[in-house]
């Protein structure tokens, strides 16, 4: 840039990121209609940043991985958001409320499936994504 030119952040932050290449989730995350909380919580989930409890307990922080939802099994990003009977019963209700038929599918098959079912600016689009993130800021938020 230009010596004098005024300063901006936005210019400051794009000369010293690095570029990843691109992911098929990026738009069920960083839309125009998200809410910020929801869309970081669900961008760490998708990168496996969540510290459940199977990680804690590799790093010694707990003594104990099992879910913290108290179901006995062992507390995994899959298990939190899916496979607890907890937040398969809240999924149901998402999907049913959303109009969605279909049972619930495995992490990363959700992911796919909401990445080619919620492309666009239609509604009913933007609703699938704005639930699909809102129901994993508070199923983690439930958990803590």
């Amino acid at each position: 840039d230009k010596v004098g030119e005024a300063f901006s952040t936005a210019r400051a932050f794009h000369g010293i990121r690095q570029r990843s290449s691109s992911v098929d989730w990026h738009d069920i995350v960083w839309h125009s209609k998200r809410m910020p909380k929801h869309a970081f919580s669900l961008w760490l989930a998708l990168r496996g940043a969540h510290r459940t409890k199977d990680k804690l307990l590799a790093f010694g922080v707990v003594h104990s991985a099992e879910c913290a939802i108290l179901c006995g099994e062992t507390e995994t990003l899959e298990h939190l958001f899916f496979q607890c009977p907890f937040s398969a019963m809240v999924w149901r209700e998402v999907l049913y409320m959303c109009n969605i038929v279909r049972p619930i599918l495995p992490w990363a098959d959700e992911v796919l499936w909401m990445s080619t079912h919620a492309k666009g600016s239609a509604f009913h689009h933007t609703v699938r994504r704005l639930a699909f993130a809102a129901t994993t800021y508070h199923l983690w938020i439930e958990r803590n």
